[in-house]
């Protein structure tokens, strides 16, 4: 980065502090625009409120928190399954001037433990299924209010309070502590100020739903925990109700009823969710003969077949786009129109889309230095979404910030358009016989096969080669006496025929089902473990 002019009259300003706005106040600006407009839907715990009446609801919750001994920035852990008091925690917790830990519901006490440990909770509102973590958490000395999904403080829409609120905030407060998947040591909290979420809901409502309204309807798919809250929270400035899935797990049998029902216009997913909502499209209906306007999907790469597939069952409607928990998603968009027009690249990957409104997107070599257009490179972002950084990581955020830019850990290339192709990660590449491996451009070959449903590459040890490759694929739906060693030998063929040696799997393994983690991705850390098991210099 260049030097400050040393003859500026503005070499040493700095901005002067200054109140925010409270994210809250977006929810209370809606809920004074259009009051009697349905807001929330749960249908499995009985739940619909208006706006008006989850902004009461936000009120009354906010005020017991501070009556509990919440200050600004204090943290509130929040750990349930999705429920509409979920989303009334998120806008009272925000309304206090607390700070919301939101980590996954799915985690064990002992990972929750080690969380709480992280951020020091003021207070805790947790769903009965998790009694025996509080219960785990209070012999560890937390002496704070307990508050249960459920049984969260209520007030009639429209009452006047006996003493307002005192939601003032300053804009660089934090207000969301969003957890890392901890795929690798444990989960650090990125933080989020007032300012950040603010631009973070202000994008997503530019480039992922712009034109949704209170005529319309977001299915909650995913747990609220990560970016689906933040898609959530987003669909305040349309006024656009939040329908939670009802009967829990997503399904293939339960997906379309959802849709069809509640007449879902916008829904927020992952790739495997939507390959189900893909395949279990009614026969018989066209792209056209659905609500849905914008299925908006991220937090893994979705292979292009799979993506072919699904905008040929449901048309014009999808969008994705990539980003981490660092940066809440927000760092590239491939809008419903690019869906089919941008072709792959040489190694059969297609594009994950442009910078989002506001960020920007560089490339640089292991030394930092940038590289030009379609050059292969670190990916790193720059932009308002972009978090404030690690709590308590000064480690963490002198590496993964340094030189002013946050390093994603994926790797890839812009090309002249502007267009991002993501050709692996870095955690994920192996080496083999010296050479890096990067399994994406092996998985999207395999993908081309109709009899492969999912493919997974991993790196496991070897004595000879260092590492070898491994797939490990799960079949689509195979011909009768179809045979899984004919299956190996083709998939052996086809990637001799378009990758170079060292880049071809040793072995092929199939599974019934791909396993996947609590957040809805292929889980290839698990792969990895399994198959390493007794190889290499673990024999």
């Amino acid at each position: 980065m260049r030097a400050i002019s040393q003859t500026s009259p503005a070499r040493a300003f700095t901005p002067t502090p200054r109140r925010g706005v409270n994210v809250s106040h977006f929810l209370t600006q809606t809920a004074r625009r259009i009051p009697d407009r349905l807001a929330v839907v749960d249908d499995d715990h009985g739940q619909r409120w208006t706006w008006a009446e989850l902004d009461a609801r936000a009120e009354a919750l906010a005020a017991a928190l501070q009556t509990g001994g919440v200050d600004r920035r204090d943290t509130v852990l929040l750990v349930s399954a999705n429920h509409a008091e979920v989303i009334q925690s998120f806008w009272g917790i925000l309304r206090s001037g607390g700070v919301i830990a939101p980590p996954n519901a799915a985690l064990s006490t002992e990972e929750l433990l080690g969380i709480s440990a992280e951020v020091a909770p003021a207070a805790v509102i947790a769903d009965r299924a998790h009694a025996d973590f509080v219960t785990a958490l209070k012999d560890t000395g937390f002496t704070g209010p307990v508050f249960w999904i459920g049984d969260l403080p209520t007030a009639q829409a429209g009452a006047v309070p006996t003493e307002a609120v005192d939601s003032t905030v300053d804009e660089d407060d934090p207000c969301w502590y969003f957890f890392t998947s901890g795929s690798t040591g444990r989960p650090k909290a990125a933080t989020f100020t007032h300012r950040h979420l603010g631009a973070v809901l202000m994008n997503h409502r530019c480039d992922l739903f712009p034109n949704e309204d209170e005529t319309g309807a977001s299915l909650v798919l995913a747990p609220l925990s990560h970016g689906a809250g933040i898609h959530m929270l987003g669909q305040v400035f349309g006024g656009t109700p939040s329908i939670i899935h009802p009967g829990g797990k997503p399904s293939v049998e339960t997906l379309w009823p959802a849709i069809d029902g509640y007449g879902i216009t916008n829904a927020f997913t992952v790739p495997t969710i939507l390959n189900r909502i893909a395949a279990g499209y009614p026969s018989g209906r066209g792209p056209e003969d659905h609500t849905l306007e914008r299925v908006i999907y991220a937090g893994a790469p979705m292979l292009a077949a799979d993506q072919a597939r699904a905008l040929d069952r449901l048309g014009p409607c999808l969008v994705q786009y990539f980003g981490l928990a660092e940066v809440t998603g927000a760092i590239t968009i491939l809008r419903p129109e690019d869906h089919g027009t941008i072709p792959v690249d040489d190694a059969g990957i297609g594009t994950c889309g442009r910078a989002r409104t506001g960020v920007e997107i560089v490339i640089v070599d292991e030394g930092g230095t940038q590289l030009p257009a379609g050059e292969q490179g670190e990916v790193c972002v720059a932009g308002p979404t972009v978090c404030a950084g690690y709590l308590g990581r000064p480690d963490a955020n002198a590496e993964s910030f340094a030189g002013g830019l946050f390093h994603t850990g994926d790797v890839g290339y812009l090309d002249e358009r502007g267009y991002l192709f993501l050709t692996g990660r870095k955690s994920d590449m192996y080496i083999s016989g010296g050479s890096n491996v990067y399994p994406r451009e092996i998985e999207e070959l395999l993908l081309t096969d109709t009899e492969v449903a999912q493919a997974v590459v991993v790196g496991v040890p070897d004595p000879q080669w260092g590492e070898i490759g491994v797939a490990v694929i799960e079949r689509a739906q195979s011909p009768a006496g179809a045979d899984g060693a004919d299956l190996a030998e083709r998939l052996t063929a086809l990637c001799k025929s378009g990758l170079a040696k060292y880049k071809v799997p040793k072995e092929i393994h199939f599974v019934d089902t791909m396993p996947v983690t609590a957040y809805g991705k292929l889980a290839r850390k698990e792969l990895k473990a399994e198959y390493s098991q007794g190889r290499g210099s673990a024999r």
